[in-house]
C-alpha cells in the first residue's frame, strides 16, 4: 500500500469518479469526504488535503487500484496551533484490520510531514465506527467535542413504504395524512437560485424555536457545491401559494441525511414537517438509498441536549437509534510544544521592558 497526495482533483477525472465511488461504498464515511463536500469547504476558506492509498492489482503489475484515504480540512493559521480534521474519515478497509492499520499509519505519516511543514498541532478523525474503540485507534484519544452527532436516529429504507409508516408512532401516522388531506404539497429542485426561499423559512424557525443557524452565504456555498452534482437538493412545502416549509435532503451512497431545515409560523396546524420528512424519504427511497439519517437525535430527550427540542419530533418518524465512537484526536506532541513555546515567546515579548523576565528559547533546548 502507498499513499499519494492528490491535489485538487477534476470532477470529470476517472480518478474523481473512483474516489466518490468509494466514500459512497464506505459505510463508514460520508458526504464530508467527497469532492462536493470538499468544495464547500474551500468556499468557506478551509484549505483541503486529499490523500490517497493505494494497492497494486492482482491482476498485473503495473495497474493500482485506489483502496482508501482521506480529506483533511484545516483552517489557515499563524499562530501554530492548526488542526487537520476528517470529518466521516478516514476512508479506510475497516473491515480488514491488518489493512486499515496499514492506511492509517500512512495517513498519519503523510499528516506529521503536513504538520511540521504548516505548524499543524494534532488530527482529529470520525470515521462511522460503532462502540467499542477499534484497536486501531488505541494511539487516539476522545477529542472534546465532535464534528457529526454521536447519536442519531436512522429508519430502514429497504422497507415497503407501509412498512415504513406502520413503523411510525401513531402521531407521525396521523400527522403526515392530515397534511396530504389538507393538501400541502412537497415540490423537490436541485436549483441553487432557491436558496433565499429556504433561508427564509428556515430562519423564522430558528428564531422561534432559538436555535443557532448559519448566515445566508454559508447555504449558498452548500448549494453551489453540491446541488450540480444532484448530491443535496432543496424540498418546499406548499398550501395555496404559502410555503410552510423547506429542508435540505443529502444523498451520499446508501444514506440519506436531513440536514437542515424548519416550518414557518404560518398554517403550522397543517403539519407541513411532516408532509416533508416523508417525502424526503420517499425521495431518498427513490434514489437508492437504505438508510435516512435524522443526524443527530438524543433518546432521552433530555432538556440540557443540543438536540432535546427536535427529538421528539423526530421519534414520531420511528427508526432505530445508532451510536457512533465520535471524534477522536491525535497530537504531534513536538509540533504542540513548538507551539507553546512560540506562544510563550509572545506573551514574553510583550512583557520585555519589565526586569526579570527571560525569553524561553527553542525546543531544542526545552
Amino acid at each position: 500500500m502507498i499513499l499519494r497526495l492528490l491535489g485538487q482533483l477534476e470532477h470529470s477525472s476517472i480518478l474523481a469518479a473512483r474516489w466518490d465511488a468509494l466514500v459512497q461504498s464506505t459505510a463508514e464515511s460520508g458526504m464530508m469526504q467527497t469532492l462536493a463536500w470538499s468544495d464547500f469547504k474551500r468556499r468557506q476558506g478551509l484549505i483541503c488535503l486529499h490523500m490517497g492509498l493505494f494497492e497494486q492489482g492482482l491482476e498485473t503489475q503495473s495497474e493500482e487500484t485506489l483502496v482508501g484515504g482521506t480529506i483533511f480540512y484545516v483552517a489557515p493559521s499563524t499562530t501554530g496551533d492548526g488542526i487537520l480534521f476528517a470529518p466521516e474519515g478516514p476512508v479506510l478497509p475497516w473491515h480488514d484490520p491488518l489493512r486499515a492499520a496499514e492506511g492509517l499509519r500512512l495517513i498519519m505519516d503523510a499528516a506529521y510531514a503536513y504538520a511540521r511543514q504548516h505548524r499543524i498541532i494534532a488530527l482529529r478523525i470520525e470515521p462511522r465506527l460503532s462502540p467499542p474503540l477499534n484497536r486501531i485507534l488505541r494511539e487516539f484519544n476522545k477529542a472534546p467535542f465532535d464534528l457529526i452527532p454521536k447519536e442519531t436516529l436512522c429508519v430502514d429504507l429497504n422497507q415497503s413504504e407501509s412498512a415504513i409508516m406502520q413503523g411510525m408512532k401513531p402521531k407521525g401516522r396521523y400527522n403526515i395524512k392530515l397534511a396530504q388531506r389538507h393538501g400541502v404539497r412537497i415540490t423537490q429542485t436541485y436549483d441553487p437560485g432557491e436558496v433565499e426561499r429556504f433561508y427564509s423559512v428556515v430562519l423564522q424557525a430558528s428564531h422561534r424555536d432559538n436555535f443557532a443557524l448559519e448566515p445566508l452565504p454559508f447555504f449558498n456555498n452548500l448549494a453551489q457545491s453540491l446541488f450540480p452534482h444532484h448530491q443535496a437538493r432543496f424540498l418546499f412545502a406548499d398550501h395555496e401559494g404559502d410555503t410552510l416549509g423547506a429542508m435540505i435532503l443529502i444523498t451520499c451512497g446508501a444514506r440519506a441525511t436531513y440536514l437542515y431545515g424548519g416550518i414557518t409560523n404560518h398554517k403550522r396546524t397543517l403539519m407541513a414537517g411532516y408532509a416533508l420528512q416523508w417525502e424526503a424519504m420517499l425521495a431518498a427511497k427513490a434514489a437508492g438509498c437504505s438508510q435516512y439519517d435524522f443526524y443527530g437525535y438524543d433518546p432521552f430527550q433530555a432538556s440540557c441536549h443540543e438536540y432535546s427540542r427536535f427529538s421528539q419530533f423526530k421519534s414520531r418518524f420511528g427508526g432505530e437509534v445508532v451510536r457512533l465512537i465520535g471524534a477522536q484526536e491525535y497530537f504531534f506532541l513536538d509540533c504542540l510544544a513548538d507551539a507553546f513555546i512560540k506562544i510563550a515567546n509572545r506573551i514574553d515579548s510583550t512583557q520585555a521592558s519589565q526586569p526579570g523576565q527571560t525569553r524561553i528559547g527553542s525546543t531544542q533546548h526545552a
